[in-house]
């Protein structure tokens, strides 16, 4: 019964923390953190304590209209999604820390501290923080991947790990080439992308290729270079591919 009891009462908190933040987010702004996929993030309630003081206390963080963490009579509840990995560091302003982010973690974040007054719990501070999680795509690798004919090389350009959707262009000389195929595929869990695609050319002549990978504002690209052995008789001509990594902000 008393657990039904504090779910109900943190029900409707949850309800008054949303319509208390939208009241404090037009009074002032938020602050920003931008971090990495899998890294770690401390978003401050600017707020100071005691850890004698958590008994008298109540401590809520919230992300939109859902609970995170609470700390009630100096007991931490961490709701399921955050489970073994995050906490709330006392000695740092109250911050909450969240371990191994990911994508679904960015949104904003508020912070409630009430303390008792005249025998009731009352708002003492609220501060809300926006978490931004970014997903860098790691530069491309190109391979030699498979020979569809004596004259043809075809070469596979692949990344994986970023964020949000891309795009995959080919070009040569500055103007876009076609490729064969070009698949992009979004993992259900991490959110994280991965994109390849392959080109086709001709090993005859000399080529230098880009293969150009956009998402969002950002981009990453590797250059393949193929350049012809003049000395090889006619019929037997090969070539040597050579790879320049470049990275594009």
């Amino acid at each position: 019964m008393d657990s039904i009891l504090r779910w109900k009462t943190l029900t409707r908190f949850s309800w008054l923390m949303v319509v208390l933040a939208a009241l404090f987010h037009f009074s002032s702004g938020i602050s920003v953190v931008t971090k990495a996929v899998q890294g770690m993030a401390a978003l401050s309630c600017n707020y100071n304590i005691s850890v004698d003081e958590l008994s008298r206390v109540r401590i809520y963080w919230q992300k939109e209209n859902n609970m995170v963490l609470s700390i009630i009579s100096g007991n931490v509840q961490v709701w399921s999604q955050y489970q073994n990995r995050t906490f709330s560091d006392i000695t740092n302003n109250l911050s909450l820390v969240i371990l191994a982010l990911r994508l679904s973690d960015r949104g904003t974040y508020t912070c409630v501290v009430q303390k008792t007054e005249k025998g009731s719990f009352k708002v003492e501070h609220l501060t809300s923080v926006m978490l931004s999680i970014k997903a860098d795509f790691p530069t491309p690798s190109i391979i030699d991947f498979e020979h569809p004919s004596p004259d043809l090389r075809r070469i596979l350009c692949s990344t994986s790990g970023g964020f949000p959707k891309p795009s995959l262009s080919w070009l040569e000389n500055g103007e876009e080439v076609k490729a064969v195929n070009t698949t992009v595929y979004q993992d259900p869990e991490t959110e994280l992308y991965t994109v390849h695609s392959n080109l086709d050319f001709n090993v005859t002549s000399n080529h230098s290729f880009m293969c150009l990978i956009k998402y969002g504002d950002l981009s990453v690209s590797q250059i393949f270079n193929w350049e012809k052995l003049k000395e090889d008789p006619p019929g037997n001509q090969i070539g040597v591919p050579i790879l320049i990594g470049v990275s594009v902000v």
